[in-house]
C-alpha cells in the first residue's frame, strides 16, 4: 500500500455495546488499490434522544399554560395591591411565559428530520430560543431596577394583604412546575424553564415575607428592596445561560472533554500512533460531535485499521458519551500535525 493512500473513515460498521440507538456509523473506503469509492451507511436511530425531545416537549407545554395562570394572577394582584415587588415578578413571569412558549415551540422543532439544507436538523432551535429568553430576561431586571430606583425616591403604600394571597398563588403553581420538570435538566431548555421557575417561585416567597413585614411595620420601602433583590436574581441566573448558548453556538467544546486523557488513549492503542486536527463541539448539550485524524502504522492492515476505529469510538462513547464522530484515518501525516489544526479547515484549494 502506498503512503500516499489515505483511509478515511467515518464510523465503521459496528454497534458499541453501551448504546446502539445512539450511534452514528458510517463507513468510507477512498483510494485503494483495485478498489472503487465504496460508502455504506447504517444505524442512524434517534429513538431514544426523539423520545427524550418528546418528553421535554410535553413538560413545557404543561409550564406555558401554568405560568400563563400565575401571570393573569400576579398582574390583577400587583394592579389592586399597587405592589411593584408583586408587578416586577409578573414582569419576570410574563419573560417566562414567552421563555416557555419558545422552548415549547423549540422542542416540537427539535423533532423534525435533517435535511439538505440543514444537515443537523433542527436541534439547536432550541439554543436559540434559550439565548433569546434569557437576553430578554436582562432587559427586565434593567427595567425593575429603574422603576425600583423611583420607588425609593417615592415610597407608596401597598395592599399588603391582596399581595400575600397573589403571590401566595404563584409560590404554590411555580413549586408545581418545578416538581414536573425534574429530571429533565440535560436539555437545555428545561433546564432554562426550570431556572425561570425556581426564579418566580423564590421571588414569590420573597414577595410574601415582604408583604407580611409591610403588614405589620408598614415600612413600605421593603417593596423596592424586594424588587431590586428579585431583579439581581433574574439577571445573574439569565447571564449564566447566556454564556452556556454562547459557548455552544462558538462550536465550544463540553467542560467535560478531556484532551489529555484521549490522547493518552490512543497511544496505548496497538497500531495507533497519533491523532491530530481534533475538533469537538456540541450541536446541543446532549448531543456531541467529534472529527480527527488518526495517524496509525503503514505496515498495519486494513482490517487493523478498522479494528482501531472500533476500539477508539466505544472509548468516546463510553467515557464522554460522544456518539458522533468521524475519524479518518492516515498512513502518512499530513501537513498539519497540530492537535488543534486551523490549516484543514480554512485552506483555500
Amino acid at each position: 500500500m502506498s503512503k500516499s493512500n489515505e483511509l478515511s473513515f467515518g464510523s465503521p460498521n459496528h454497534q458499541p455495546e453501551l448504546d446502539p440507538k445512539h450511534t452514528h456509523e458510517a463507513t468510507h473506503v477512498y483510494n485503494q488499490p483495485g478498489a472503487d469509492c465504496q460508502d455504506a451507511h447504517s444505524g442512524h436511530n434517534h429513538g431514544a434522544l426523539g423520545a427524550h425531545v418528546h418528553v421535554a416537549g410535553a413538560k413545557l407545554k404543561w409550564a406555558f399554560f401554568a405560568t400563563f395562570f400565575i401571570l393573569a394572577v400576579e398582574v390583577v394582584g400587583g394592579g389592586v395591591a399597587n405592589s411593584l415587588a408583586l408587578l416586577s415578578d409578573a414582569g419576570h413571569v410574563l419573560t417566562d411565559v414567552a421563555a416557555l412558549g419558545l422552548a415549547w415551540f423549540a422542542a416540537v422543532q427539535a423533532q423534525k428530520s435533517p435535511t439538505l439544507s440543514k444537515t443537523f436538523g433542527y436541534h439547536r432551535t432550541g439554543i436559540l430560543a434559550a439565548l433569546a429568553n434569557s437576553l430578554t430576561l436582562i432587559i427586565i431586571a434593567f427595567v425593575i431596577l429603574y422603576e425600583a430606583i423611583r420607588r425609593f425616591q417615592n415610597p407608596q403604600s401597598v395592599e399588603s394583604t391582596i399581595m400575600c394571597l397573589s403571590a401566595g398563588v404563584g409560590l404554590i403553581v411555580n413549586l408545581a412546575i418545578a416538581f414536573s420538570l425534574r429530571g429533565g435538566e440535560d436539555n437545555l431548555n428545561v433546564r432554562s424553564a426550570l431556572l425561570h421557575v425556581l426564579g418566580d417561585a423564590a421571588a414569590s416567597a420573597g414577595v410574601i415575607s415582604g408583604a407580611v413585614i409591610m403588614q405589620f411595620t408598614s415600612w413600605y420601602v421593603i417593596d423596592p428592596i424586594i424588587s431590586v433583590l428579585i431583579a439581581l436574581m433574574i439577571a445573574w441566573n439569565a447571564w449564566k445561560i447566556v454564556k452556556v448558548t454562547i459557548h455552544i453556538l462558538m462550536e465550544g467544546a463540553p467542560t467535560s472533554f478531556e484532551y489529555d486523557r484521549l490522547l493518552a488513549y490512543v497511544r496505548i492503542l496497538p497500531g495507533a500512533k497519533d491523532i491530530h486536527d481534533l475538533h469537538v463541539w456540541s450541536m446541543t448539550p446532549e448531543r456531541v460531535a467529534l472529527s480527527c485524524h488518526l495517524v496509525v502504522d503503514p505496515e498495519g492492515s486494513l482490517e487493523r485499521s478498522t479494528e482501531i476505529i472500533k476500539q477508539l469510538k466505544q472509548y468516546l462513547l463510553e467515557e464522554f458519551g460522544i456518539s458522533h464522530t468521524t475519524i479518518e484515518v492516515e498512513i502518512a501525516q499530513c501537513g498539519c500535525t497540530a492537535l488543534l489544526c486551523n490549516e484543514t479547515l480554512w485552506k483555500k484549494h
